[in-house]
């Protein structure tokens, strides 16, 4: 690699950072404030926020124009992604439905390099909300979504997942022994749906199922969120078929044919 070569390389890379930081931290920074975070001089901080300003990147804070933020380029790209991923265009009407229905926060997943990737959100009209965003990733071990996907994984697949991520213990309730996790697994499989039951969120309950796609394999997960106090243990566990529905309803979109799963099967 030339030396020119090695100075863009080192330059995208900055450019990066910054808007890595500014994504991190959610509000609006100084130069100066940019430069101590990163361990940046003031001078290439100021001349990359010049230049990501110039591709609408970032944007001048509008109280403060001392200050960057980051800009709407970045959500267009960001609607663009999104907008290619098929299965976020298959499921959104089953989501819709999903969500009038419950009247409870509908999340869409994925599972990327062993943890959720949060995909598509559909809020409801109730007080209380989720603070989930689209783009937020997490553990699969202790999200209803995760272990709805986990439960249909090859054992290795699992197993690998659980080597590299571990099971770090999130709220009191979170699964954190192998044998305890396999045997939730077992009974996810054999229910068809999955309850988080505070164990990602203090607060927080969910149930979700995993979403199949043409060769049977599971792709994404379907969930609905509410606080403990209205999304009740009960309440989750009725919810579960209709959640489990609009998951199948997904999958038949994507060419998926359901098949009977037998003892035998299960982990």
């Amino acid at each position: 690699m030339t030396d020119q070569s090695q100075g863009l390389t080192l330059t995208v890379k900055k450019a990066m950072d910054i808007l890595d930081c500014l994504g991190r931290v959610q509000a609006p920074l100084a130069v100066s404030e940019l430069g101590h975070r990163l361990g940046m001089p003031r001078s290439t901080t100021h001349r990359l926020l010049a230049t990501l300003s110039k591709g609408g990147f970032v944007a001048q804070d509008v109280e403060n124009p001392q200050k960057y933020r980051l800009g709407f380029k970045l959500v267009e790209l960001a609607g663009s992604l999104l907008d290619s991923i098929e299965l976020r265009q298959q499921a959104a009407p089953f989501l819709r439905q999903l969500r009038d229905d419950a009247n409870e926060v509908v999340h869409l997943v994925a599972l990327e390099n062993g943890r959720v990737a949060y995909i598509d959100k559909l809020e409801c009209s109730q007080a209380v909300r989720m603070h989930s965003s689209i783009g937020r990733q997490g553990f699969a071990h202790c999200t209803s979504v995760g272990k709805a996907m986990l439960a249909f994984l090859p054992e290795s697949s699992v197993a690998r997942i659980i080597e590299q991520h571990g099971l770090p213990a999130l709220t009191a309730k979170t699964i954190t022994e192998v044998p305890v996790l396999q045997r939730e697994l077992n009974r996810i499989r054999r229910q068809g749906f999955a309850i988080d039951d505070l164990e990602n969120e203090e607060g927080i309950r969910c149930v979700g199922a995993a979403i199949f796609d043409h060769t049977g394999q599971p792709v994404a997960a379907v969930s609905v969120s509410g606080p403990a106090f209205r999304m009740t243990l009960e309440r989750a566990e009725a919810l579960g078929q209709a959640v489990r529905t609009t998951a199948q309803g997904i999958s038949r979109q994507l060419g998926h044919r359901e098949r009977r799963v037998e003892v035998g099967e299960l982990l």
